[in-house]
């Protein structure tokens, strides 16, 4: 289709002009950029404000809306970081990146059964990525795929050009193909943060409810392989990657409840990541706990707005 092309044009001329520039300069960039969307243009801030609320409800309305800033400001940083991730000072910061937990992993994988690997929507997502693919760790990704065929299959080579162990699975596959993924032994990764309404499963996170994928719960009773939470994020520059093993019990009958309690363990992980470093999880932005009803403005004064008014 044509529109394609044209997306797919505008997405290639949009890399390479930020490809010319300097590191400093694209922090600078992405600072004003962020900037300018929150004073102008602060996409989904009610719904932003209602997870944060959420996250936070013992914060004030001015507190939250400090995080809320700098989640604007972090989002635009790591967007333009992105299409520049196979510079040098950016593969020398995943090549660097603190990794904890990583005798777990091992030692899943050392079970042979594969390994369920769940994690949350972070800002540094291909950050994240860029280390399973540049890894010796057979690593398998469900992911949603984007409408526009063209730009997805670009992000796809950008993910795959550190090495060849990092493969996508359509989100829509059957069950069977992500169970072969985990019988060839790879670590299969799932987000679990997200509002799957079509025959999910009802998880509980930060004391409120929503509907997760099944997925995780399913193939775990199938397969019996070990389930591990993984969470990343950026602290004073440095890339962190967490893991750890979401003990369960053991379970003799694939139910209802049993599928429930799996993916409530697994989830629960993520409360403390997000509460240390809320303006760098990207589901934010995204209507988790439900999909309509928002507060159609928020309230913000000229001291919550312009950073010149913080005193």
């Amino acid at each position: 289709m044509i529109k394609y092309r044209i997306e797919y044009i505008a997405l290639r001329l949009i890399v390479f002009v930020v490809n010319l520039l300097p590191l400093f300069f694209i922090n600078a960039l992405t600072w004003f950029l962020g900037q300018l969307v929150w004073v102008f243009f602060p996409f989904r801030l009610p719904v932003a404000y209602f997870n944060i609320s959420t996250v936070f409800p013992e914060k004030s309305h001015q507190q939250k809306l400090q995080i809320l800033k700098r989640a604007y400001r972090q989002f635009l940083h790591a967007a333009g970081l992105i299409l520049v991730i196979h510079r040098k000072k950016m593969v020398q910061m995943i090549a660097e990146a603190e990794i904890g937990g990583l005798d777990l992993l091992d030692t899943a994988l050392q079970e042979e059964k594969g390994v369920i690997l769940t994690t949350y929507h972070g800002c540094w997502f291909e950050a994240y990525f860029a280390w399973f693919s540049r890894g010796p760790r057979p690593t398998s990704l469900i992911y949603q795929q984007q409408s526009n065929p063209l730009c997805d299959a670009f992000f796809i080579r950008q993910r795959q050009r550190y090495g060849n162990s990092f493969e996508h699975l359509h989100s829509l596959e059957k069950l069977q193909v992500y169970q072969q993924a985990l019988d060839r032994n790879r670590m299969l990764i799932i987000s679990l943060d997200q509002n799957y309404t079509d025959n999910g499963t009802t998880v509980t996170l930060f004391n409120k409810s929503f509907v997760c994928a099944r997925g995780t719960s399913l193939l775990h009773l199938k397969t019996k392989a070990p389930i591990l939470t993984s969470v990343y994020y950026v602290k004073d520059g440095k890339l962190h990657i967490d893991f750890e093993r979401v003990e369960l019990p053991e379970y003799d009958v694939v139910n209802d409840e049993n599928i429930q309690e799996i993916a409530n363990l697994s989830v629960a992980a993520y409360e403390k990541t997000i509460r240390a470093y809320p303006e760098q999880w990207f589901s934010l932005f995204h209507r988790l706990w439900k999909k309509q009803g928002y507060q159609s403005k928020i309230d913000r004064s000229l001291r919550d707005i312009f950073p010149i008014f913080h005193w």
